[in-house]
């Protein structure tokens, strides 16, 4: 049973679809921006959200201010099909990848007072291990290198990042992206699970 002191998600977005105007849906959408944000979870709030905003304005794409995005997401070649071309799911695949990266750079202070588990550090989560699971998902193409990858994620992350850092990578080795299931380590397969579990909202089926 779920917890019954849990913003229902769900039934907010319905209940603002049933509204009369956008205007009148805005508290609800701010209530659950908030939400997802303070739990660290945009890409899936895009979902939510962009129900409410194609509900009143099925022609316009807005961003998670709920403002007209006239500046759409731009990825790079070696992201597939509906994950580079369709605008709700660019923003959600940007809001993971930055997601990745607050994980892996929490400031080792803040970590250890956190209090819940999205806000302590990653030190083992690498990028070819996140490179691992964008192949095997198929959101990026199967002969993607690390170059074009070190590339794609740059440009996600812009000035967070130093040119060359994402392929040139100190932590992990991107020979583990080809490797068989069989061969890695417990710890390998565990840290790919976690990673898999942020990308799970791009797989979800809009309403």
């Amino acid at each position: 049973m779920p917890n019954i002191r849990l913003i229902p998600v769900d039934f907010v977005v319905e209940h603002a679809k049933a509204l009369k105007s956008a205007a009148e849906a805005l508290p609800l959408r701010s209530l659950i921006e908030q939400w997802f944000a303070m739990n660290h979870n945009e890409a899936e709030g895009y979902l939510a959200l962009n129900e409410i905003d194609e509900h009143f304005n099925p022609a316009k794409v807005v961003d998670m201010n709920g403002e007209e995005d006239s500046e759409p997401v731009v990825l790079q070649g070696c992201v597939l099909g509906r994950f580079r071309t369709n605008p709700i799911y660019a923003k959600m695949l940007v809001a993971i990848i930055k997601e990745i990266h607050r994980r892996m750079n929490i400031p080792t202070e803040d970590s250890r007072k956190a209090t819940r588990p999205e806000d302590v550090r990653q030190d083992s989560w690498t990028w070819p291990h996140v490179m691992r699971v964008m192949k095997r998902r198929g959101i990026i193409k199967d002969e993607t290198d690390k170059t074009n990858f070190g590339a794609m994620i740059e440009h996600v992350l812009g000035g967070k990042v130093k040119p060359n850092s994402i392929r040139r990578t100190k932590r992990g080795s991107y020979s583990i992206v080809d490797e068989d299931d069989f061969s890695l380590s417990d710890q390998d397969k565990e840290v790919i699970k976690e990673i898999t579990c942020l990308f799970l909202p791009l797989f979800k089926p809009q309403k």
